[in-house]
């Protein structure tokens, strides 16, 4: 389990000023698989387990994620819906296509559940602080996040691990955050991308806290990255 401190340094890169290559901005091949060339989802399957949010703090990241669009629509595809606004705690499977995941991710719901019995847990709140919109691997705009202080991350990170004994994630650790936008198929072009830099660098000047409640917490699966159903809460 990572530390609190191993964690803060770990996000030291996140800053104010976001992070694009110079010039014209082209978006990373991960975004070929959500995204078509006219800038509408793509069918994309899996689960997930993920901390849905209340409707205030949706509310205010629907306004964050409109005067993005308002700013630079050129720089994003197809927006995402408002209901579909969450805080991911663990990745389970993910394809393109169907027959790819389903056995996989029917396995993943009934392990869950078996963990879930074998490890009870009482609810709980978890208190989140917003840190700066970044530049989430040339894939997407995101809000991340940091924990209030390292009690509340160890509370977090108790949580992924749970979820973790399910499967373990292909990546090696948690970074908390809301995505905002993925990038347009496309890409933009230099003035663009400064653009997007002025616009951030604003938005980066605000942060707000955001309080996860257990009772919230989904084991969802997905049909795209802007369709998610939830099967069963955790708590």
């Amino acid at each position: 389990m990572e530390n609190y401190n191993d964690y803060i340094n770990r996000i030291s890169y996140q800053q104010d000023d976001l992070q694009l290559d110079k010039g014209c901005f082209k978006p990373d091949g991960r975004v070929y698989e959500k995204v078509n060339s006219d800038n509408s989802f793509k069918p994309f399957y899996g689960d997930t387990v993920v901390f849905d949010l209340d409707s205030r703090t949706k509310m205010r990241i629907s306004k964050i994620i409109e005067e993005l669009y308002k700013a630079v629509p050129e720089c994003f595809c197809e927006k995402l819906d408002k209901e579909t606004i969450h805080i991911t705690l663990h990745d389970l499977s993910a394809s393109d296509k169907l027959e790819n995941v389903s056995v996989e991710m029917f396995n993943n719901e009934v392990k869950l559940l078996r963990v879930l019995k074998d490890n009870p847990r009482n609810p709980q709140t978890i208190k989140m602080k917003t840190n700066y919109i970044i530049n989430m691997v040339n894939t997407s705009l995101v809000l991340a996040l940091v924990p209030a202080d390292e009690v509340e991350w160890n509370k977090l990170q108790e949580l992924y691990e749970l979820v973790n004994k399910v499967k373990v994630c292909p990546y090696p650790y948690l970074t908390p955050h809301i995505t905002l936008a993925y990038f347009n198929y496309n890409g933009f072009d230099e003035e663009s991308a400064e653009s997007l830099r002025t616009k951030v660098s604003k938005l980066n000047k605000n942060s707000f806290d955001i309080t996860l409640k257990t009772n919230k917490l989904y084991y969802q699966k997905f049909v795209s990255m802007n369709e998610y159903l939830s099967v069963f809460k955790l708590f």
